[in-house]
């Protein structure tokens, strides 16, 4: 699934808080304390009042992903005639799960971040229970609602499995497992590594290798495809509900608002960088305003003025979705203490997931 964990990806989700003032990642004055309602803001949520406060105005894409946006991510990854990359994935676990497991020591803890249906990663869990007879394996998703459901049917299903959801974000979930004595094998699957950040995602691997030992493995399927029409058709109008009207739904819950989803629109653009640079290029989106509105969020007595052409991004970065070059993949391992140990793609190679080793 993808999932976003921001302010950062794998930070602990709260601003920084100097001489009085919320302050934002480039240590920005965001509002001053008594300018908006925080006291009865869960801690979870903190992160999303900082962007919507925020000269760049976002909400983390975590935020995306209750229970309701999971299973429409779900719906449109399983049934897109345009956004490939569920059924990509799948061919390759299909034809590697077996190469990927030969890799992993008994006992084995598989690990899945963003995990929601975890549909493709049966594949995985199939191959390690012929391998290793018994298997835990540990969800880890900010809908604990969806993945404890998810749990309890997958252990129905395989005997020898013992699920152990964890609801929360993606480095608490690593940090969790951390001090385990079994071997581990992180999955993160769905090119949502590619969502994180992109001036952040060497500061994440870094914070994951951290925490594995040298017998652990990090899994990351990552796209490839860099056709800037079949992704502008991908990425399009079809995320619509998932990108924008039910996360503008879920925000006038949570802070009791009346911002009108009929009132933006979903944008969505390719930024192409170098293939032989380190950089990898992203797809971009955002919500626009079509008319000049005032949004009023009670719980937080924050009245946002929203011109006409106001920009609202469904993430923190400037990325949605990277899409890269084996070279940027075996730069980022260089960076951040790890090597490629191994890779899968589809027949085309426009798709892969990578196996990342720790080294010293």
């Amino acid at each position: 699934m993808l999932q976003q964990e921001t302010m950062s990806h794998h930070s602990n989700g709260v601003s920084a808080m100097e001489n009085g003032h919320k302050k934002d990642e480039n240590n920005d004055v965001m509002k001053e304390n008594n300018d908006v309602i925080i006291r009865d803001v869960p801690q979870a949520l903190m992160p999303v009042v900082a962007g919507l406060i925020s000269k760049r105005k976002s909400v983390p894409y975590w935020y995306l992903y209750d229970t309701r946006g999971s299973e429409l991510f779900e719906e449109v990854v399983r049934t897109s005639k345009t956004y490939l990359n569920w059924q990509k994935e799948y061919s390759v676990l299909q034809s590697h799960s077996d190469d990927i497991v030969a890799k992993t020591t008994s006992p084995v803890i598989l690990v899945e971040l963003g995990s929601g249906a975890s549909s493709k990663t049966r594949l995985v869990i199939e191959a390690m229970l012929k391998r290793h007879g018994t298997l835990t394996f540990v969800p880890v998703d900010v809908s604990k609602e969806h993945i404890e459901k998810v749990g309890q049917q997958l252990e129905q299903d395989y005997q020898g499995l013992t699920v152990e959801p964890f609801g929360g974000l993606y480095m608490e979930g690593i940090r969790h497992l951390s001090t385990r004595k079994e071997s581990k094998v992180i999955l993160f699957l769905g090119n949502s590594f590619s969502n994180v950040h992109i001036h952040e995602q060497v500061d994440m691997m870094k914070e994951v290798r951290a925490q594995l030992t040298a017998k652990d493995r990090f899994l990351l399927a990552l796209d490839m495809n860099l056709d800037r029409e079949s992704l502008l058709e991908a990425y399009g109008q079809q995320w619509v509900v998932f990108q924008k009207d039910n996360p503008i739904g879920r925000l006038n819950k949570d802070f009791d608002g009346d911002m009108d989803a009929a009132k933006f629109e979903l944008v969505t653009d390719f930024i192409e960088n170098p293939a032989d640079g380190d950089t990898p290029s992203y797809v971009a989106g955002y919500w626009r305003s079509l008319a000049a509105q005032h949004v009023n969020f009670r719980k937080l007595g924050l009245n946002l003025d929203c011109q006409k052409g106001q920009k609202i991004f469904y993430n923190e970065g400037p990325n949605w979705s990277c899409k890269w070059t084996l070279h940027q993949i075996r730069r980022l391992a260089e960076k951040s203490g790890f090597a490629v140990e191994d890779y899968w793609t589809t027949e085309a190679e426009d798709y892969c997931v990578v196996c990342f080793a720790p080294v010293s």
